[in-house]
């Protein structure tokens, strides 16, 4: 792999080796302020992992979907490492803790020619990664900060993006923000605290287009809180119908 920009040899297993290298990161960096960003390659294909993992699921779901369970088997146990990690270095306290993902399921499920799921499971959404369909790009977003007061579940169903991190980041630490006309995002805090009287509605635009030169509606939706316009052509009520099925 390369380090700042040397190649250099590990032993082991690619997700092992990311959080190994970011433990060691933070371990150096505990006495002061740090950032750090551990973005896996894992669960994507080529979907291999050691037989320890998939094992459980084999037998069960077909044998790639069992690799790429025990793909995530394996960040879920290098997530309990790196919180022992804060634990032991006396910094979880003061640490927010984020734990997302860039998009929907890769092969958790199989679909049908319309996107439904066929088999397997995608939380009762339409589509899988690259869709533009809820499946394809909502995801999980777990934050917690002791010292902040996020040390236990609460939902946050409000429309949220990944627009929003930065600000929120800023906001939480109590640092200037960037200029709001030079962003699109939005700090959530106040969301986060469960305070969502007087939230404005937003409108937010995602699309999975994978084109030099974007396409106008290709691949899209346009969501607020309640609708989802797909392509500029089908438009969904998501509350009653999270699974885009009505038009």
């Amino acid at each position: 792999y390369m380090v700042n920009g040397e190649p250099t040899k590990f032993e082991g297993y690619c997700t092992d080796v990311w959080f190994d290298q970011a433990m060691a990161f933070i371990e150096r960096s505990a006495d002061a302020p740090f950032l750090c960003y551990v973005s896996t390659n894992a669960p994507h294909g080529p979907f291999r992992v050691a037989d320890s993992y998939s094992r459980r699921y084999r037998g069960r779901v077909p044998d790639a979907r069992a690799r790429f369970y025990g793909m995530i088997t394996n960040i879920d146990e290098n997530l309990a490492r790196l919180r022992a990690k804060l634990r032991d270095l006396d910094i979880e306290r003061d640490t927010i803790l984020i734990f997302m993902t860039d998009n929907g399921t890769a092969a958790g499920c199989g679909l049908d020619r319309d996107g439904f799921v066929r088999d397997g499971y995608n939380a009762g959404m339409r589509g899988v990664k690259g869709s533009e369909y809820d499946g394809g790009h909502r995801v999980t977003f777990f934050m917690r900060w002791p010292a902040g007061g996020l040390t236990e579940g609460r939902d946050v169903d409000t429309l949220t993006a990944n627009i929003d991190i930065l600000p929120t980041l800023a906001d939480m630490c109590g640092i200037p923000g960037p200029d709001s006309s030079a962003i699109h995002g939005q700090s959530i805090l106040a969301l986060v605290n469960g305070d969502a009287d007087g939230w404005p509605e937003r409108v937010i635009v995602t699309d999975s287009q994978r084109v030099e030169m974007p396409i106008k509606w290709r691949k899209s939706a346009t969501m607020t809180d309640r609708w989802r316009l797909v392509n500029g052509e089908e438009l969904y009520d998501i509350r009653p119908d999270p699974e885009q099925r009505v038009d």
